[in-house]
């Protein structure tokens, strides 16, 4: 590869980074036989000067350098990502499989020979489960054929709409119709699920006029790689609302809106909602859109009046949802733990400065949220990294801070952008506190996890951007982007670490 003198040093920093989480992540049991993790070091170390390389070839094509970083990450995630060990993954995988046999609803059936319910599955599902958190080399049960035997599993996301686990059940479908090895299931599912996010975020990128470097630096967030690389249907949510966020950004800036761009931005708003109820907020961006670019009066009443559209759908699935949450393990627990929806809004109308006192609490409990953009895996108890929630916290507000924007927002603009941002953001811990909260508890954050904010990001430099510095935007880009994609590495050297 020739690297050019001026873009050398990147490559330098690059290395260092790396090496820096190596040592911080690096168990001393793995000193005796190392070779795994520097194996992994050297690939990942190839991988990111590779895309490093492609990005100063490619400054100005900010989408394909997305899809290259995610991409490479992102397969790297797919195989090296042990067996159901994604947040959920195995109730996932569970959904995946009965939408791979075309069914869009779930059956909550009776389990032969037990007094519970469950969902029918196959065999080879189960057995993976079974083996969740194991790495492919700790177990044997990856190597064995597909088993179509029925077996069930306890929950299966029912509450979740069945196209956001298309992109996994068209994989799993191929694993079975090519009779592939069991492992196959779980790799061509994660597979295809982040071909979904990266062609969904490529597009996003390709489309907005403006602020296309923050749009690329946000969707590459290791977390959001990482759950991409899984069956977890977040990756589904996070890109639409980065698509939906691009569309916005393509109205500001376009002097005549067209119907079917509105059809668009609607369409990806309603599907990310279904997944996540607080986000379909974002459809009230369309305020912040100067009112000449509507091309009538009438686009514009309408295009805003169906915000209301969308909510109420939204209120709808939410109904619909919800009454079928308890269909899993969380119906015992809800019951066991005192959940319930309707005794804690009553709690909080009858207790005001209770309530007021967990609405603060949004803004207390902020550091453990972002402590959370890097909790990784099911057991987070040794697969989290405060290091580099601390590091990465701090990369992002200067990044948002000094990195120079092709559009100069106004005071007005970015004040709405900061309302919009702060309704999903408390939205999603109300709905968690709703839902799977005690009645009456004292914590705001129960089930709250970084993952549910990811889109969230791309608010921040529109809002804390300032113009008092001046840089270089090529200077700057190259040096943000490297820090990016060390960031990426590091979560692949943690998981080398933690699960191997």
């Amino acid at each position: 590869m020739e690297i050019n003198m001026k873009n050398k040093w990147h490559i330098i920093l690059y290395l260092a980074i790396l090496c820096f989480f190596a040592l911080s992540f690096f168990k001393y049991e793995n000193y005796i036989a190392p070779g795994f993790e520097i194996a992994m070091f050297i690939w990942v170390f190839i991988i990111g000067s590779v895309s490093l390389y492609y990005y100063t070839k490619n400054e100005d094509n900010h989408h394909k350098v997305a899809l290259i970083i995610i991409l490479l990450f992102g397969i790297t995630c797919v195989f090296l990502t042990p067996i159901d060990d994604v947040s959920d993954e195995q109730e996932h995988f569970v959904r995946s499989e009965i939408v791979s046999t075309g069914q869009v609803l779930t059956d909550y059936v009776p389990i032969p020979n037990t007094t519970v319910n469950g969902y029918k599955t196959i065999e080879s599902v189960t057995l993976l489960g079974e083996n969740a958190g194991k790495n492919v080399f700790a177990t044997d049960v990856d190597d064995s054929k597909i088993s179509f035997t029925p077996s069930y599993f306890n929950s299966a996301f029912s509450q979740n709409p069945f196209y956001s686990y298309l992109p996994q059940a068209i994989g799993i479908l191929m694993a079975k119709l090519l009779d592939l090895n069991a492992i196959w299931l779980l790799w061509l599912g994660r597979i295809f699920n982040l071909a979904l996010y990266a062609g969904i975020v490529t597009f996003a990128i390709r489309k907005t006029p403006i602020m296309k470097f923050p749009m690329l630096i946000v969707s590459i967030l290791p977390l959001a790689i990482y759950q991409a690389a899984s069956l977890s249907v977040d990756g589904m949510f996070s890109a639409l609302a980065i698509l939906a966020f691009a569309y916005f950004l393509y109205f500001y800036k376009t002097p005549k809106i067209k119907w079917s761009d509105l059809g668009i931005f609607y369409i990806a708003i309603i599907l990310c909602g279904l997944l996540k109820t607080p986000f379909l907020a974002l459809s009230l961006l369309l305020f912040l859109v100067p009112g000449d670019h509507f091309e009538s009066k009438n686009q514009n009443i309408i295009s805003k009046a169906a915000i209301l559209l969308a909510l109420i759908i939204g209120l709808v699935w939410g109904g619909y949802s919800t009454s079928v949450l308890g269909n899993s393990w969380r119906g015992e627990f809800f019951a066991s733990h005192h959940v319930n929806a309707t005794e804690q809004m009553t709690y909080l109308l009858s207790h005001p400065s209770f309530a007021v006192e967990r609405f603060f609490n949004v803004f207390s409990q902020f550091p453990t949220i972002a402590e959370r953009f890097f909790y990784f895996s099911n057991d987070v108890r040794n697969y989290s990294s405060l290091l580099m929630a601390i590091l990465y916290l701090l990369f992002f507000v200067i990044f948002s801070l000094v990195y120079p924007l092709d559009e100069k927002f106004e005071i007005k603009t970015r004040a709405k952008g900061l309302l919009i941002g702060f309704l999903i953001y408390v939205g999603v811990i109300g709905v968690q506190y709703l839902t799977w909260a005690s009645v009456g508890a004292e914590s705001v954050i129960n089930g709250v996890f970084g993952r549910y904010f990811m889109p969230l990001l791309i608010f921040v430099p529109l809002v804390i951007n300032t113009d008092f510095f001046e840089y270089d935007r090529e200077t700057l880009s190259l040096l943000f982007l490297t820090i990016a994609v060390s960031f990426i590495s590091g979560m692949i050297l943690l998981t080398v670490s933690v699960k191997y």
